[in-house]
């Protein structure tokens, strides 16, 4: 069972939220901005370039990333795998969303502006 608590939020018998705001989307209309969002239309190979990271590209680490980080991650299996499985999600992810939005035109509403 679920309840509107006095905080204004809904919780669950086990105290789990379920809705910030009873009645409400919890969005302040003023400050929300409508934003693309990048990772629905580009090409599977220039969205892979622009968000898979490649733990071999040393070239490309050194630009971003100290030289200790650089060599933690070299041996680091736990890693590799965790960047696997962080690439798969993104993939996932796309696929979801160009399934809620087919055409590729998708202007979403959201609190904060995700390139800032």
């Amino acid at each position: 069972s679920v309840q509107a608590k006095y905080d204004g939020t809904v919780r669950n018998q086990i105290e789990q939220l379920i809705q910030l705001r009873y009645g409400e989307d919890g969005l302040a209309g003023e400050w929300v901005e409508f934003q693309n969002i990048p990772s629905l239309k580009p090409s599977n190979r220039v969205f892979e370039s622009k968000f898979k990271f490649d733990p071999t590209n040393e070239r490309f680490m050194r630009k971003c990333l100290k030289e200790e980080v650089i060599k933690d991650l070299a041996g680091n299996t736990h890693a590799i795998q965790t960047l696997d499985h962080e690439w798969e999600q993104l993939l996932t992810d796309r696929d979801n969303l160009r399934n809620i939005f087919p055409t590729g035109d998708a202007k979403v509403v959201l609190p904060c502006n995700l390139n800032r």
